[in-house]
């Protein structure tokens, strides 16, 4: 066999176990930061919960859409927010105003 043939076989070898070196670096990360993200907010609920500060309870809401509820209040999309909600929870256009209201003056 030659050098050049033995080659030509082991660079998709490498290739492959560089990308999955690279999979697991990166699902070790995300994991990571999710719990970092989770820790911090364990932290500000303490916080808000000793100055008594009442946030309306966001169960159900999965975070990713929450952050995204909370961008469009923090840019005045309120209308976006209430459909986020909505999406979210199944309910009402009055009551995801009202929540969405609530979320709104508690910044």
């Amino acid at each position: 066999m030659s050098s050049a043939f033995f080659i030509v076989q082991l660079v998709p070898v490498a290739a492959v176990v560089v990308l999955l070196v690279l999979l697991v670096a990166v699902s070790g990360t995300v994991r990571t930061t999710g719990r970092a993200v989770e820790r911090v907010e364990r932290k500000l609920d303490l916080v808000l919960k000793h100055l008594d500060i009442n946030v309306p309870a966001a169960a159900g809401i999965p975070p990713e859409t929450l952050a995204e509820i909370d961008r469009c209040l923090w840019s005045d999309r309120r209308a976006e927010a209430i459909r986020l909600y909505r999406e979210a929870t199944g309910h009402t256009a009055v009551q995801a105003k009202e929540w969405i209201e609530r979320r709104a003056a508690s910044y």
